[in-house]
């Protein structure tokens, strides 16, 4: 079995971060016989995406899962330690809720900073 510790996590760059958030999606849906397909995640870690780094799209009745708390689930992954404080200034970068909050919230969907 392969043991990581948090020193293995913390020397991680951005991007590799948010693909072992990726893989470890992945791997809770096929442990649950559902498609890994409806796990995003890729391209440039610096890109504009509104605020979602990994993304889980499954149908609204999708078998409830353990590490993923919602079938519509979005990861906003940060490398650098994030306090309560700089998280709340994150959803709202501009005094709004960010859009894809508001739509995983619509979608009775979930949020999760990962840092």
């Amino acid at each position: 079995m392969l043991e990581i510790s948090p020193d293995h996590i913390a020397e991680l760059a951005d991007d590799d971060l948010r693909e072992l958030i990726g893989l470890l999606c992945e791997a809770e849906l096929a442990k649950r016989g559902l498609p890994v397909s409806a796990v995003t995640y890729g391209g440039d870690q610096r890109a504009g995406d509104g605020g979602v780094d990994v993304r889980i799209a499954l149908p609204e009745e999708a078998v409830r899962m353990d590490f993923v708390p919602r079938p519509n689930t979005g990861f906003q992954v940060k490398r650098q330690d994030m306090p309560r404080a700089a998280m709340r200034k994150e959803m709202p970068p501009s005094g709004d809720v960010r859009a894809v909050i508001r739509e995983l919230a619509d979608a009775s969907g979930a949020y999760v900073i990962a840092c």
